[in-house]
């Protein structure tokens, strides 16, 4: 059986809150692919983890922040797109990854597990992930409009550069924390998927940022719970729970 389930549990809720809310500005810029390449970031630092015994989360972390910063440089010296640059830097790392991650440990890392959580990692996860919340909400206004109305941003001397970096930052840090459950393939299960569910429940933009934190907490828990009882990656089970979330909003009478 999994020690401290309880903890992963309580853990899970704020990262899955965290996702959600992230989530909900990759819907409203359009960038719901990028959270899916910018995952494979990730890899080499959980590589480095497993092969020195350290603690993957942190590797994680610091290349996710390190592909941010890079990322950002070079859309903000180059004609490029920000997807253009993700992508190069995704398949890179990608394979990266790939060639210096044991064999046995790749499976996890691409689909999630929990078999093996720490204490150190839960409080650790959970403490970005509050973060995340925080931060989020503290600029939510300036980062839906520089989303939305660029213009009207623009007039409010909003930065649309820091704001860019900021919700690039928001979503290396949430992609970190959330690796662990669901796997490197599998982010979008907590990132995009509760996000677009609520897009297609939502009348109003607080309702759509409620419900989407409330189905990625739903989505992540029941498929971490999956997982704890059954032989089921939690990943794929946290997956298919918002897949079949989303395929019953598609049923929403418009």
């Amino acid at each position: 059986m999994i020690e401290n389930f309880s903890l992963i549990l309580l853990s899970g809720v704020a990262v899955a809150a965290a996702s959600g809310l992230v989530g909900t500005f990759l819907i409203l810029r359009k960038m719901t692919l990028l959270s899916d390449a910018l995952s494979h970031v990730a890899l080499p630092g959980i590589a480095l983890g497993v092969i020195f015994n350290f603690q993957p989360i942190v590797g994680g972390i610091a290349f996710l922040f390190f592909g941010i910063l890079l990322i950002w440089q070079i859309e903000n010296k180059t004609k490029l797109a920000i997807e253009s640059i993700t992508g190069v830097l995704f398949v890179t790392t990608l394979a990266i990854g790939a060639l210096i991650m044991p064999e046995t440990e790749l499976l996890e890392a691409f689909f999630g597990h929990i078999k093996n959580t720490t204490v150190f990692q839960i409080v650790l996860q959970t403490i970005i992930a509050l973060l995340v919340i925080v931060i989020a909400l503290k600029y939510i206004k300036p980062l839906v409009l520089t989303s939305i109305a660029p213009d009207l941003s623009a007039a409010e001397k909003i930065s649309h550069t820091k704001m860019q970096f900021l919700l690039l930052a928001l979503i290396a840090f949430t992609i970190s924390i959330g690796i662990s459950f669901v796997g490197v393939l599998l982010i979008s299960a907590l990132l995009i998927v509760p996000a677009a569910t609520a897009r297609n429940l939502s009348s109003n933009f607080k309702t759509f940022v409620v419900l989407s934190m409330i189905l990625a907490v739903v989505s992540l828990c029941g498929g971490l719970t999956v997982s704890y009882f059954w032989n089921i990656d939690p990943g794929v089970a946290t997956v298919l729970l918002s897949a079949f979330l989303f395929t019953l909003s598609l049923f929403k009478k418009q």
